[in-house]
């Protein structure tokens, strides 16, 4: 669920990506995402199961991803960096991680 290109969310109509229904109607996102991120909304929701063991990412900070990016984009497409959040939907502990911007 989400814009991120590599599994867009579609209207279940029209089939349109859920970026293309933001990017056609701006009053969606609000002023400061807007500022942010210009036409993109970098959002990709998961879902993940703690049943089994997790593999740990670490995700640069926009310069380095930017910097990555440049020199090699096959294995660094985006030049963002990334916020997570995280829940739980039974009890465990919640954290939220930033990286530096």
């Amino acid at each position: 669920m989400g814009t991120h290109p590599s599994l867009p969310s579609n209207d279940v109509e029209t089939k349109r990506t859920l970026l293309d229904l933001v990017q056609d109607n701006k009053a969606l996102m609000s002023s400061e995402i807007s500022k942010r991120y210009g036409e993109k909304l970098p959002f990709l929701f998961k879902v993940l199961s703690i049943r089994k063991a997790l593999s740990i990412q670490a995700h640069p900070n926009k310069k380095l991803a930017e910097q990555l990016h440049a020199k090699d984009p096959k294995n660094y497409p985006g030049t963002e960096s990334l916020l997570y959040y995280m829940t739980g939907l039974t009890c465990i502990y919640q954290m939220t991680i930033t990286n530096q911007r």
